[in-house]
């Protein structure tokens, strides 16, 4: 098939890139030909660097309006078989393509109007009014003109199905995969970091990613904060600035690190935690990290929340609290604490065989492909 893939902005190291690269990745090795286009303003285009590191790509620079007139165009000039719009927004600038018999098929990364929820709380104002009628119209129009609609949980296709009246038909499941050989234990540096940072000896428990919103990170800190232990020690990677490390809790802020030293930084540690919030957004949500954690072979503690606490369960691989709340999480932490190391290098290895099961990008692959498959001999 000649695909159309839709990406709105410029590529950013996240995990919605991350997803958008390795989803077309898959679509080019299976021999579809696939165009990744870009849709972005002006400005955008301008500041973004990198543009020679993604030499295949077509980047169209165009208006919030303009976009439906230029893919409509796009899609005339050539002869595709099907769009693959990345994210809500990218499947909202391709509805101008329901003009053509070019089928649509939506990856819905996550849920934009419960993220906005969750992102404004319970403040009330112009701007949230004004992204609350503007999603709720992109939501209504992405899943009614949809041909399929990729969902990243189990959670989300059981929402849409039960809340939304989407088909079960209309929906497949293709969630986030990891890289099983490079998101492996690396040992060459851990004794280094270790000593660097005077943890040996310790437990270690390690959060690596964002601090927005949904990742819950307030509760965590304020959680770690009660602790006073000297064998357990606590490792937050990704912050945008280095915090002043505070030697009472063993609490060790690192910074943004590079993509390639990821594995490096979750091999120093002994557990890794997703203390996410209870919202109907993160129960939609596939967190890239918590398949990162489990391909680590890395025991994992989280809060009940979406298909990552399912699975924690179902496969013995960690620790699952009932929510992020400041007790719960410290309730967590103490029963690693007293859990024997053989038990602990037990729940590891369930975490890696958790991985390989549910996350290897070649399973992944084969759910997508059979999903594009299904839409192209049903249109």
């Amino acid at each position: 098939m000649k695909i159309l893939s839709i990406h709105i902005s410029t590529p950013e190291n996240n995990a919605e890139w991350w997803r958008i690269s390795n989803i077309a990745k898959i679509m080019e090795e299976a021999g579809h030909d696939v165009d990744l286009v870009h849709y972005c303003g002006k400005s955008k285009y301008e500041n973004f660097k990198e543009k020679n590191d993604f030499p295949n790509d077509k980047f169209i620079i165009t208006s919030q309006f303009g976009v439906y007139f230029k893919h409509l165009k796009i899609l005339k000039e050539n002869k595709y078989d099907l769009v693959y719009a990345n994210t809500g927004a990218g499947a909202f600038c391709s509805l101008s393509g329901k003009l053509t018999k070019v089928p649509l098929v939506f990856d819905m990364h996550g849920d934009l109007l419960q993220e906005l929820f969750l992102r404004y709380g319970n403040s009330v104002n112009s701007k949230l009014l004004a992204n609350y009628l503007l999603f709720k119209t992109m939501e209504y129009a992405n899943l009614k003109a949809s041909n399929e609609i990729i969902c990243v949980s189990n959670r989300m296709i059981d929402y849409l199905h039960t809340n939304k009246g989407v088909s079960l038909d209309k929906m497949d499941y293709v969630t986030n995969g990891v890289d099983l050989e490079f998101f492996s234990q690396r040992n060459d540096k851990t004794h280094e970091l270790k000593q660097d940072l005077d943890l040996e000896e310790k437990l270690i428990f390690g959060y690596v990613g964002g601090f927005q919103s949904w990742q819950g990170i307030d509760n965590l800190i304020n959680s770690i904060l009660t602790i006073e232990d000297d064998e357990i020690a606590f490792l937050i990677v990704g912050g945008q600035e280095k915090h002043d490390n505070t030697a009472k809790n063993n609490l060790f802020f690192i910074p943004t690190i590079k993509r390639h030293e990821v594995p490096d930084y979750y091999s120093l540690c002994d557990v890794l935690m997703l203390p996410r919030p209870s919202h109907l957004a993160t129960e939609m949500a596939a967190p890239t990290k918590f398949a990162e954690y489990t391909s680590m072979g890395k025991p994992v503690l989280t809060s009940n929340v979406g298909d990552a606490a399912d699975l924690v369960n179902k496969y013995n691989s960690g620790i699952v609290v009932e929510n992020n709340s400041v007790d719960n999480m410290v309730n967590g932490i103490n029963q690693f604490k007293n859990i024997t190391p053989i038990k602990l290098k037990k729940m590891g290895k369930n975490s890696r065989k958790l991985a390989e099961n549910e996350f290897d990008w070649n399973l992944v692959g084969k759910n997508l492909l059979k999903s594009l498959e299904k839409t192209q001999n049903n249109k």
